[in-house]
């Protein structure tokens, strides 16, 4: 696991989907539900895959309004790829505290799994983010696909599960592993 801020901060509409006013925007349009960003009611989650998670996570410790993702469907053998969730509006407890847990998985080409599920944290014991606001989850998966690993695409799962509300959303997002380019 990389560790990272618990810094909430808005991400602006126009960089990535995320949830305002309840649901899924783009350029500030409604989207609908997709594999890989979900809602049920407020509780809004989107996975994102990164192959520059160091930027990611160093820029999300910086102090501002928003945070840019570099979002990649594709990784070069031997480079680092990272799949984070983003999510806003998670239930607070009677204590007004979420409980929000998420379990990574992922596959390789053949369909098979690729190394071993990760059982993680969204959000516990934490405030809900406020309304309009979006949080990068505590928890995420990282691979480095190896010499002996196939090429190909590969999918990540994250199952999302709020254990105040109850709900569960899944998400899946794939990733083509390429043979790194020689240099001559």
């Amino acid at each position: 696991m990389i560790p990272k801020g618990i810094r909430v901060v808005v991400i602006w509409c126009a960089v990535i989907p995320l949830l305002c006013a309840g649901s899924w925007n783009r350029d500030g349009k409604p989207m609908p539900d997709n594999s890989w960003a979900k809602s049920d009611g407020d509780f809004g989650v989107q996975l994102v895959l990164t192959d520059k998670p160091d930027e990611l996570f160093a820029a999300w410790e910086k102090p501002g309004p928003a945070v840019i993702v570099g979002e990649t469907a594709g990784v070069v053998r031997g480079k680092p790829i990272v799949g984070v969730v983003f999510f806003a509006a998670c239930a607070p407890d009677a204590r007004g505290l979420c409980e929000a847990t998420l379990r990574f998985t992922m596959s390789g080409p053949d369909g098979k799994p690729y190394g071993k599920a990760q059982n993680g944290e969204l959000w516990i014991g934490k405030a809900p983010p406020s309304k309009g606001q979006m949080q990068l989850s505590v928890g995420n998966i990282g691979a480095i696909i190896e010499p002996k690993d196939s090429l190909g695409i590969y999918t990540v799962t994250a199952e999302v599960l709020d254990k105040v509300s109850k709900k569960i959303l899944v998400l899946k997002r794939s990733f083509e592993a390429v043979e790194a380019v020689e240099k001559k």
